[in-house]
């Protein structure tokens, strides 16, 4: 898998020690921070949004095939409200309310909506990167690059989130040129087959999830605590066509159900919602379940003819973590393990991935 930073350099097994390494210092580090979490909440600081990067690569799995890379930078926007001075902001606060639903239905329950802005590339590649030829009972060569907004409304009991991506599948994406500039300069494996890849197709999609909070946890108990939430969403657009329901569950320490959701994003479907009020460690295990009746960068092109293959109109994924989530900033670090999602696959697909935000 292409990794895009030079630290790919060195060999496997030094990448394998050094994210072992980082995933220990993560661990020690949180549960360092673990005696604190007693402490009174701090008045909160000026909200002014944060910055999210984030990765998703199997480098460390010594794999190099499928979801081959993934890059997100996001700018998540401080909490929305009209007594906001910036009209673009205020804006998407009523774009918020519209979609979402309106402030009538908030007496009771103080939620909070926030919007994000990202951009987003990911390669995908067959398992054989050294055939020039097109590999015809294998995955094409594709890469996706697209921008988005995303909005959500948060709320202990349940949360939601609705987006729109545009971009490109194809050559336009320089996925291909990207990966290919680095496997040259660095002396990996070159993938030989790019010619075959996706042709240039303009992809839209838009979304809609929910997760109801079923376990909350309970502000009059300190200590390790559960949280279990569930979840349904859908997915349309020439990029996807599909329906999905989840179960997503926390042991942690200060668990706040509000400041984080899942999304229909394309790629990258983890959404850190800003500051917590209180340092909050845990690890976290997600199962989900999705029914698919269209795949482009499986099944090929939309407009235009091109290779693709037969997919599964069902497949299920799991993914495991750590998290921490301060006023500060926020730290994810997690494996994604998924069944085959295509007709003859003779190979999995697990990756790790790794989500840093900092508040602004």
């Amino acid at each position: 898998m292409t990794w895009l930073f030079r630290v790919k350099v060195v060999n496997s097994k030094g990448f394998r020690t050094h994210f072992v390494s980082l995933v220990l210092f993560g661990l020690f580090f949180a549960l360092g921070l673990a005696p604190f979490s007693h402490a009174q909440p701090r008045p909160p600081a000026k909200d002014r949004g944060s910055l999210v990067f984030s990765l998703e690569n199997d480098v460390w799995l010594k794999q190099d095939e499928g979801y081959t890379n993934g890059v997100q930078l996001m700018w998540v926007t401080p909490e929305l409200s009209q007594d906001t001075r910036s009209p673009f902001l205020r804006g998407l606060e009523r774009l918020n309310q519209k979609l979402l639903g309106g402030r009538e239905n908030d007496r009771e329950v103080a939620f909070k909506r926030r919007a994000s802005l990202s951009l987003v590339q990911g390669m995908f590649t067959p398992d054989n990167l050294t055939e020039t030829n097109l590999i015809p009972d294998d995955r094409p060569y594709a890469g996706l690059l697209y921008a988005a907004l995303g909005l959500v409304k948060l709320g202990p009991a349940y949360q939601d989130s609705a987006g729109l991506a545009l971009g490109v599948v194809g050559p336009l994406s320089l996925a291909g040129t990207i990966q290919r500039w680095l496997h040259k300069t660095y002396g990996w494996t070159y993938p030989a087959g790019w010619e075959n890849q996706l042709k240039n197709e303009p992809v839209l999609e838009l979304w809609f999830n929910r997760l109801w909070t079923l376990v909350p946890p309970r502000v009059s108990v300190h200590g390790l605590q559960p949280v279990v939430k569930v979840g349904v969403g859908a997915q349309a657009g020439n990029l996807l066509i599909a329906s999905s329901a989840g179960l997503d569950l926390k042991l942690g320490f200060n668990l706040e159900p509000q400041q984080d959701t899942f999304t229909g994003a394309p790629l990258f479907n983890h959404f850190f919602a800003g500051r917590a009020t209180r340092t909050s460690v845990y690890a976290f295990a997600r199962l989900e379940g999705r029914v698919i009746a269209r795949n482009l960068l499986l099944q090929g092109n939309t407009f235009r003819d091109s290779h693709g293959v037969d997919i599964y109109p069902l497949y299920g994924q799991f993914s495991t973590g750590l998290a921490y989530q301060s006023e500060q900033a926020g730290l994810m670090l997690y494996f994604v393990m998924r069944t085959r999602e295509f007709i003859g696959q003779k190979y999995r697909e697990p990756y790790f991935g790794l989500i840093f935000s900092f508040n602004l």
